[in-house]
């Protein structure tokens, strides 16, 4: 669900961007998202929002504003494919943003398997070969924020809701965005309203997914099933927008894929041996 949920997301902003700018699709996605929510809310109570991490809540989602805006511009910029191959390489920032912020050890395997994750990125980009794209660069700004975003959620997971981490990321995001709308704004029209639709609903249930499966398997485990992402998106964006990504860019993805998936199981089996040393 979650794969399928970026899929639509995706093919969603590549179907308004020609008429619609970044800034807005971030607006109504936020505003939707924030709209989900409000049945869970009154359900439940205003009590599920409580929290004593605002501060970190707000740091998460300027980080996603921005990331997400970065990723909206390249993914009407570039083939659909090519910008979530690029997009693959959040793990590999992660790993070296939990070095950095985190002070995880990092084993030498991992930073060798990362530095091959980003020479898939060289793959794709051929400098030399082809002229670089600057939505490229885009992808891996948004990459390195979503990254960013995911080390703060470690932080935050041990007292945080997944349903009210959501709420808060759209509800923080919203004012940013709708202070930059006259700047972007394009009245939409009917033929508009059922992508703007698939935005809201599945940028949220992405998120809300994600963060259950996490519940129930392990990283490692889930990992490959992400790569489906790019396969289900390149067929989507082919039927739908003639996009065509060349075969370096499944060489690159495939290796930057690999490279993370590696790290990502790696991390695992040191965080099990952890374990085991503690209950030993």
């Amino acid at each position: 669900m979650t794969t399928l949920s970026f899929v639509v997301l995706s093919v969603s902003v590549r179907a308004l961007s020609g008429d619609i700018g970044a800034v807005e699709i971030l607006f109504f996605r936020c505003l939707i998202g924030v709209v989900i929510f409000l049945p869970w809310i009154a359900h439940k109570g205003i009590g599920v929002l409580r929290t004593e991490k605002f501060g970190q809540h707000f740091i998460r989602a300027a980080m996603m504003g921005v990331g997400m805006v970065f990723w909206f511009v390249a993914i009407a910029a570039l083939p659909l494919g090519d910008a979530i191959a690029l997009h693959f390489t959040l793990p590999l920032f992660l790993i070296v943003f939990a070095a950095i912020f985190l002070r995880e050890k990092i084993d030498a395997s991992v930073w060798f398997a990362t530095m091959i994750g980003f020479s898939g990125v060289l793959m794709i980009l051929r400098p030399g070969f082809q002229e670089i794209n600057i939505a490229m660069f885009y992808v891996l700004l948004s990459g390195a924020l979503y990254a960013g975003n995911h080390t703060m959620t470690k932080f935050m997971s041990g007292t945080e809701s997944p349903n009210a981490t959501a709420f808060y990321m759209n509800l923080l995001i919203l004012p940013g965005a709708a202070i930059a709308l006259p700047f972007d704004w394009v009245m939409p029209d009917w033929r508009h309203a059922g992508w703007i639709l698939a935005i809201g609903i599945a940028g949220s249930t992405a998120h809300i997914c994600l963060l259950r499966a996490f519940r129930h398997a392990d990283a490692n485990i889930l990992a490959p099933i992400d790569f489906l992402r790019l396969v289900f998106a390149a067929i989507a964006a082919y039927v739908l927008f003639g996009d065509v990504s060349g075969a370096m860019t499944w060489v690159g993805a495939c290796v930057i894929f690999l490279a993370a998936y590696y790290t990502t199981r790696k991390a695992h089996r040191i965080e099990q041996a952890g374990k085991e040393l503690e209950t030993a």
